[in-house]
């Protein structure tokens, strides 16, 4: 009896001990802007990824665009204690406090896809996405190609007013075309990243201006809105976009849209992970991470498939 009392014993302290040890799974926190954009869907499937590969816990937080939801979400993870945040800002400046209350929690901070405000560069350890103004430059040169030498009027249609991306895919597709005199960005407006809003958008420009020459659409799911737009006025106008997505590959085949430029959101989303994982592991990388970027025209697009 004695015995048997001795390995009940030994039994209960071996099962008391598994299930009081501790996960020993580093803990990722990923705050996200817009888990419904289908963009941010690939971004976190190849988080997801990579988290298995590595053998990490990834928690994933979706603020629905809301500034004030996603800082409740970044003070849950911080009270958390998870290991390191990887943050997708709804608005760059809006993500400041959060940002500053992760540096004074002693956690490390990644910023994912949406460029971080430059006053907070410094508590940021690294920048996981491509240059705005590098794209919205590439996809400048698209409607420069087109239109030049005789010049031509120019709209775009913006992404969500004071969202980093689209204060600086405006930027930088500006700042090319303003060596070109004869081309003139003659009105732009924001849509909040909304398909159905950049159709009224487009319908509000063809009532509005009598000639339009081209059109730069901030990402191609607003290229969507646009070309339905033009298609019910019985318009044909070039249109360059940003994003390279299936529906982009398909409407450039399809002849509606010149030319997307494309990033894998995969690799967003791994890269990420793997900067969390090394930052952890008192490893350094780069300030800023870049993703490959690709302009996509009917001469490459047999090339592309597209994931999203």
């Amino acid at each position: 009896m004695k015995k048997i009392n001795i390995i009940i014993l030994s039994l209960s302290l071996l099962l008391f001990s598994a299930c009081g040890k501790k996960d020993d799974k580093k803990v990722i926190g990923i705050a996200v802007s817009g888990y419904a954009a289908p963009y941010f869907k690939v971004v976190i499937a190849g988080a997801k990824e990579e988290a298995k590969k590595q053998n990490i816990k990834l928690k994933v937080l979706d603020a629905q665009w809301n500034d004030q939801t996603q800082a409740g979400q970044v003070e849950a993870l911080i009270a958390q204690q998870v290991d390191a945040i990887c943050l997708i800002p709804c608005n760059s400046k809006a993500a400041i406090p959060s940002m500053k209350k992760i540096k004074k929690a002693g956690i490390p901070l990644i910023v994912l896809n949406t460029r971080h405000d430059a006053s907070v560069d410094d508590i940021v350890e690294t920048f996981v996405g491509a240059s705005a103004e590098k794209e919205a430059a590439i996809a400048a040169q698209s409607i420069v190609d087109i239109l030049e030498p005789k010049g031509g009027n120019v709209v775009i249609v913006e992404g969500a007013a004071g969202a980093h991306t689209a204060i600086y895919r405006t930027k930088g597709f500006e700042d090319v075309i303003k060596k070109y005199p004869n081309i003139k960005i003659i009105d732009k407006q924001n849509t909040g990243w909304d398909r159905a809003n950049a159709l009224k958008v487009m319908e509000d420009f063809l009532t509005k201006h009598k000639k339009i020459d081209a059109i730069y659409a901030h990402d191609d799911n607003l290229a969507m809105g646009v070309i339905q737009a033009l298609k019910a006025a019985n318009k044909k106008i070039p249109i360059a976009s940003i994003s390279g997505n299936t529906e982009g590959y398909n409407a450039i085949r399809a002849g509606d849209l010149v030319s997307t430029v494309s990033k894998p959101p995969e690799w967003e989303g791994k890269m990420a992970v793997d900067a969390c994982v090394k930052i952890l592991n008192g490893e350094k990388v780069d300030k800023w991470l870049h993703p490959p970027i690709t302009n996509v025209t009917i001469k490459n697009v047999a090339n592309y498939k597209g994931t999203w």
